[in-house]
């Protein structure tokens, strides 16, 4: 995996893989770059597919500054200026899905010709009745038990984290769940709870419809950490957005119905 010297000193690590319309994956919170590697594989028979490990994720180093979805998004926009992409396909996934957002607000979509959006609310806390938060309702106290979930660095707390974003009712392989929870497991706990801290002040609800760029949203009917049909609300606001619902899946569909969900995204390149 290569890396990529930033302006503040920092590396960050990266996948450049196959030829083809150019695809930018960004992952989750505590879920690094090798969450996709499947479908790397498939879609790099037709894409040139980038994957990234943000900030203490993966084989990126933490670093010295704060890591923030505002940070992120600047890594990215570094990335795509020095591989020289141009007609990119964002998907951000979870919180990738925030980071993605942040960088079509900030810099603009001169690069970006699409956005796929991955289960991602526009504001994960339940404030003054909204009715998408992050777990049907994040009120403060659900907040800080997730930030304490995410400062265990012990394994069997990562593999429970692992298996809630699988469908409801689901019984994963055990070999993929330990697969998931390997590569989770090779995150930095600064990292994840400064990006969770961050990611909760984030509202994206009034910003989205001005993003710039087509948008489609993939999401999975049986989430448990979007459970509501946010899906259908991102895109009834946002203009000429698509919506896909994968009605057996989770917070993982590219996992739990990947067939579906590389024609989706073929079929949304092609365009």
């Amino acid at each position: 995996m290569p890396d990529l010297l930033l302006d503040d000193g920092q590396s960050v690590h990266f996948e450049d893989t196959g030829n083809g319309p150019p695809l930018l994956f960004v992952h989750g919170l505590g879920a690094p770059s090798a969450f996709f590697a499947r479908s790397v594989a498939e879609l790099a028979h037709d894409h040139r597919v980038i994957t990234v490990d943000l900030r203490g994720h993966g084989a990126t180093p933490q670093g010295a500054e704060p890591v923030t979805v505002d940070r992120c998004a600047a890594d990215l926009r570094t990335l795509a200026e020095k591989l020289d992409v141009r007609g990119l396909t964002l998907l951000g996934w979870s919180l990738g899905a925030t980071v993605a957002y942040r960088y079509l607000d900030r810099y603009g979509a001169g690069r970006v010709t699409g956005l796929i959006s991955v289960e991602q609310s526009p504001y994960l806390p339940s404030e003054n009745g909204w009715e998408h938060a992050a777990f049907g309702g994040l009120d403060a106290a659900g907040a800080a038990e997730v930030d304490r979930l995410l400062s265990a660095s012990d394994r069997a707390t990562t593999k429970g984290l692992v298996r809630s974003f699988f469908a409801q009712g689901a019984t994963p392989a055990e070999e993929l769940v330990d697969e998931l929870t390997s590569a989770a497991t090779d995150c930095r706990v600064g990292a994840k709870r400064q990006l969770w801290q961050d990611v909760l002040r984030q509202d994206w609800r009034g910003r989205l419809p001005s993003l710039g760029v087509p948008v489609l949203f993939l999401h999975g009917a049986l989430s448990q950490v979007y459970p509501s049909a946010v899906g259908a609300w991102l895109a009834a606001v946002v203009p000429g957005a698509r919506l896909e619902l994968f009605e057996r899946s989770g917070h993982l569909p590219f996992l739990e119905e990947p067939e579906r969900f590389h024609r989706a995204i073929r079929a949304w390149t092609a365009r």
